[in-house]
């Protein structure tokens, strides 16, 4: 057996490295589903038209409200309910306006129970259906109210209702919707009249009870002040504060006391300078001679003549003592008066002893009773401050209690002022008028928009279900999504029933076809898949059952043994085969016989010059083993010598290892893909097969592709269809026949 590792080279990488976005994919997918799209379009255009000319004309009717954010002033008083413009306050508005309470008000003012549009509608079919499945999840349902019999009512009339709030504006738009133009009008300005009406009853309500609120507040504030007065006046009757000014008092006490102190410090020095004189006294008072020597003997003015007197007579003693005797009468007179005046000087001093003492004791008791009274005026600061900290708080107590009831019983007049102030911040700018033209159906542009709409939707279905559908379909898929070369396409053979086995073999019934001319031009390329090995052997297979393979095996047989080329068509589908059924030659005595050694080879002729055929024989318990023996690989090498072209025709890959067992002894696979039916990765794990057994994929056939299709003119495969199609004015009527693929 010849080498077949480099007989075929696959394509290299870069070949396959991915590709930009072709817009004529697109267009062939669209072109592909053209139908679905124009379904789509058609079907919801037609609702949409069905429902804008039989659907009830539906009119809106606006009232412009603008909200202020302050209150009209009339009188300068604060109202009870002022307005709140913090930044939830127009959104607290609009909440009102949707208000089901402001709802029920228009409802019963204007009667709309008894509205036909606002009474109960006759049940739809589907409105059945879904009110029998809320039935069968019963939930708890709410005690009913006094107005429980509106709730339908308000929903509805909530529904129609429509509140707008103009940007960057005061302004908000309170519309409503009905089919009666007048009646929109009348139910969106008796809204608008509700809401400024609802608006004046909070305040006054909020007024009403503000004022019943004050006057019993009033009444017991007053009985509080009442009873803080009377504890104020009897404290004032206990500590005898019938003039009460504690701030004189506190002054006058506080200059006592400075007073005293002054004089303190001064007793104190007084004290301090007797007792220090007292104390020396103390000292010397044994000391005659240390007396005299005192600060204050020595500065005393009569101590002072006496002794200057003394001085003198001793002077005059002295001189006359020269003179006289001391027996003589001067000087007798003079010793009395010396002894005289030392008896009044000691006499004296003995007096400014004494008067020293007496002064400090004096001095000393000044002090005390100085330092006694500034006690007393203390204690008298402090009495005085504790009656005024218990004065201070009861005091405290009455002005409160007299602020507040004074503070409540001016709010009280103002709030009576402003009970009866019908002034809102809320007024209609611009009333609503009887609307003349319906804002809804509008049939020109609902129908635009359906077809719009239509047309969008029905190309997502169209690529949606293109992406869903993994098959390959074109041409150009075998080498994006395979990675294997395309040698062909084979368009969908259409089947009669007369002779159907007359229109399979194509290539020799009608070789003007453009199936034959696809056979053809499969058989160049695959003569040029490698032009230096002249004698070649291809398994012909699929992944899966039904893909045409047998058929095209046979064809590619046929046109090949039109070149003059031995060719030799082997039917190794030991199975499910059909060569034999297609050539109408028996198939015992066959391949199977021949592997199990129960006979010897039978090469059957055929009705077609060069090619003969081996069929299958009988069909045995074990393909695979047989196909696997040695004997199969020697008869491979053996036909290989007799025949120019093998074409085995062998099971699905997928389905049986029969062909995986036969690849290694050939050149390659020509895998054969039904258009649009067989997946990509069932395509791809029979790809994977094939190069696990280091085998070849020569390439792939595209079967069954439908011609007819407009898809397909943008693929220069049409090419051959519309040329042979019409070749030498061929241009008779096709019978209608039922469509089968190879």
């Amino acid at each position: 057996m010849q080498d077949n590792t480099e007989q075929f080279p696959q394509y290299p990488e870069s070949q396959y490295q991915e590709e930009e976005i072709d817009i004529r994919d697109y267009l062939r997918i669209i072109i592909k589903r053209r139908w679905l799209i124009a379904t789509v379009v058609i079907v919801l255009t037609s609702i949409v038209a069905i429902y804008a000319f039989l659907a009830k004309p539906i009119y809106k009717a606006t009232v412009q409200i603008l909200i202020e954010k302050e209150t009209p002033k009339v009188v300068n008083v604060e109202e009870v309910l002022g307005v709140d413009t913090g930044k939830d306050y127009y959104q607290t508005q609009y909440e009102i306006l949707r208000s089901r309470s402001l709802a029920l008000k228009v409802i019963k003012a204007l009667d709309l129970e008894h509205n036909p549009e606002f009474m109960p509608k006759p049940p739809t079919f589907i409105g059945s259906i879904i009110s029998w499945i809320k039935g069968l999840f019963p939930s708890k349902k709410m005690p009913a109210g006094p107005d429980s019999k509106y709730n339908r009512l308000i929903d509805i009339y909530l529904s129609h209702l429509k509140i707008e709030p103009i940007r960057n504006s005061r302004l908000v738009n309170v519309s409503f919707e009905s089919e009666d133009p007048e009646l929109a009008a009348k139910v969106a300005n008796a809204h608008a009249r509700f809401y400024i009406e609802s608006n004046i009853e909070r305040k006054f309500e909020a007024s009403k009870e503000a004022v019943a609120w004050l006057k019993k507040r009033i009444e017991e504030v007053r009985k509080k002040l009442e009873q803080s007065e009377l504890a104020l006046q009897k404290y004032r009757e206990k500590e005898g504060l019938a003039s009460v000014d504690f701030g004189e008092r506190q002054s006058i006490i506080l200059k006592s006391l400075d007073e005293l102190n002054t004089a303190l410090n001064k007793a104190k020095t007084e004290r301090i300078e007797k007792e220090s004189l007292y104390k020396e006294l103390v000292k010397v008072a044994n000391n005659p001679e240390k007396i005299d020597s005192l600060p204050a003997v020595v500065e005393n003015p009569l101590i002072q003549k006496l002794k200057a007197e003394y001085i003198k007579l001793v002077a005059e003693y002295y001189k006359m003592g020269k003179k006289y005797g001391p027996a003589h009468p001067v000087m007798v007179r003079l010793r009395s008066e010396i002894r005289s005046i030392k008896k009044n000087i000691a006499q004296e001093v003995k007096n400014i002893a004494n008067s020293i003492k007496v002064e400090y004791q004096i001095a000393l008791e000044n002090e005390k009773e100085i330092l006694k009274a500034m006690q007393e005026k203390k204690k008298e600061a402090l009495e005085l401050n504790k009656k005024q900290i218990q004065y201070n708080v009861l005091k405290r107590e009455v002005d409160v209690n007299r602020s507040l009831y004074e503070s409540l019983l001016k709010r009280l007049k103002e709030t009576g002022i402003t009970e009866d102030l019908k002034v809102t911040n809320i007024q209609i700018v611009d009333p609503a008028k009887v609307p003349d033209k319906p804002i809804r159906p509008k049939k020109k542009l609902d129908i635009i928009l359906s077809i719009v709409v239509g047309l969008f939707l029905g190309l997502f279905l169209a690529f949606f279900l293109e992406y869903l559908d993994n098959t390959i379909k074109y041409p150009s898929d075998v080498e994006k999504q395979l990675k294997t070369p395309l040698l062909g396409i084979v368009g969908r053979i259409e089947f009669g029933s007369e002779n159907p086995k007359k229109e399979e073999l194509i290539v020799a019934t009608d070789s003007k076809s453009h199936v034959a001319e696809s056979f053809r031009s499969i058989r160049t390329n695959l003569s040029f898949a490698s032009p230096d090995v002249e004698k070649k052997v291809f398994i012909i297979s699929s992944a899966l059952p039904a893909e045409g393979k047998t058929i095209i095996s046979a064809n590619l047989a046929i046109s090949f043994s039109q070149l003059d080329t031995k060719v030799l068509l082997l039917d190794c589908d030991l199975r499910k085969p059909r060569v034999n059924e297609i050539f109408g030659i028996e198939r015992n005595k066959g391949l199977s016989e021949f592997l199990s050694g129960a006979s010897d080879l039978y090469i059957k002729d055929s009705k077609f010059p060069n090619l003969k055929i081996v069929t299958s024989g009988v069909i045995p318990p074990n393909p695979a083993e047989l196909l696997a023996s040695n004997r199969m690989k020697n008869f491979i090498e053996n036909i290989r010598k007799d025949f120019d072209m093998v074409i085995i025709d062998s099971a699905p890959i997928l389905s049986a290892a029969d062909s995986i067992e036969v690849a290694p002894l050939t050149n390659g696979v020509v895998m054969v893909v039904k258009a649009g039916s067989t997946p990509i990765p069932s395509i791809q794990s029979a790809i994977d097969q094939i190069f696990d057994v280091k085998s070849k994929v020569i390439g792939c056939i595209l079967n069954n592709v439908d011609l007819e299709k407009e898809d397909y003119y943008y693929s220069y495969y049409r090419y051959y269809h519309h040329y042979y199609y019409y070749y030498e004015g061929d241009k008779k009527k096709k019978k209608k026949k039922r469509g089968y693929g190879l």
